[in-house]
């Protein structure tokens, strides 16, 4: 979609839920699996798991041991629906320019028009380094079981992956990044008139934690991006300790960048971390 001017909508609104949901995506429908199955595969995975549905439309698991509260613990749950044939294309037109992980995407994701959606569900109490390691776990479950399956669409992060670029994932090894290899999607901008361009990531929102964001001019897009990862990662993995008025280095020894939440630039609407790069920052300072 290069050169297309985009519209964008800031009332369509990013929120921290306790719902992850997940497309898996296959050219014809397919058949669940017994629900014996998937509750072998759990109890290996995450240990005393209660079957709470398993109707042939929608199984559904209690992980006794991922529960959180100080009294009453409320066990997270995950979810599986049965397969289903898209009623609407995935994606708006902004999420479907920012397919950068499967080359013709847009192409792609049209030609799976069969989808088996799996979640967490009453997740919201976990922290964002658990729940993310669930939801990994799971999809390697689920991905397991589905073999037919040929592409993932990621809905917070609106990122489309091939089923095999995440079985052989480049962060399998590296905790959280693990799963913000499709959960998170750092997506880059034109801003229509200027030569400003525009970074930001796409995903922490569901996890309540900010995302990032970079509008900048002059400097190479591959060390923004590489930026935002690493920046994206150190939030993620420690809390987020970088606090407005901070200032982180910039891509070159010795350069600070500061930092500031505020109102996303790009939709959905949503808290950000801006990243003033320096001298290369556009817009207002």
């Amino acid at each position: 979609m290069s050169g297309e001017t985009l519209r964008q909508d800031l009332t369509k609104e990013a929120k921290f839920s306790g719902v992850y949901a997940i497309d898996l995506l296959f050219k014809n429908g397919v058949e669940a699996p017994n629900a014996a199955f998937f509750y072998a595969k759990l109890e290996e995975k995450f240990g005393r798991v209660d079957i709470v549905s398993d109707s042939a439309d929608l199984y559904s698991f209690a992980l006794l041991d991922y529960a959180y509260g100080e009294k009453a613990k409320t066990p997270s749950m995950i979810l599986i629906a049965s397969c289903n044939e898209l009623k609407k294309p995935l994606g708006d037109q902004i999420a479907r320019s920012q397919f950068w992980e499967v080359k013709n995407g847009a192409a792609v994701l049209d030609s799976l028009p069969f989808s088996v959606i799996i979640s967490d569900f009453m997740a919201a109490g976990l922290d964002p380094i658990t729940r993310s390691g669930v939801l990994a776990d799971w999809l390697d479950i689920a991905l397991d079981l589905y073999p037919e399956c040929e592409a993932i669409f990621f809905q917070p992060s609106a990122k489309l992956l091939l089923a095999d670029q995440w079985r052989e994932n480049p962060y399998n090894d590296r905790g959280a990044p693990r799963f913000l290899y499709g959960g998170m999607n750092i997506r880059n901008f034109r801003i229509d008139g200027t030569n400003d361009r525009l970074v930001d990531t796409l995903g922490l929102f569901a996890f309540g934690l900010a995302d990032i964001q970079y509008h900048f001019r002059a400097l190479d897009l591959n060390e923004i991006v590489g930026h935002a990862f690493n920046t994206a990662i150190y939030q993620f993995e420690n809390g987020e300790p970088i606090e407005s008025g901070h200032t982180i280095e910039g891509v070159s020894e010795g350069e600070k960048w500061r930092c500031q939440y505020e109102n996303a630039l790009i939709q959905p609407a949503r808290e950000v971390l801006d990243v003033a790069a320096g001298k290369y920052a556009a817009g207002k300072r």
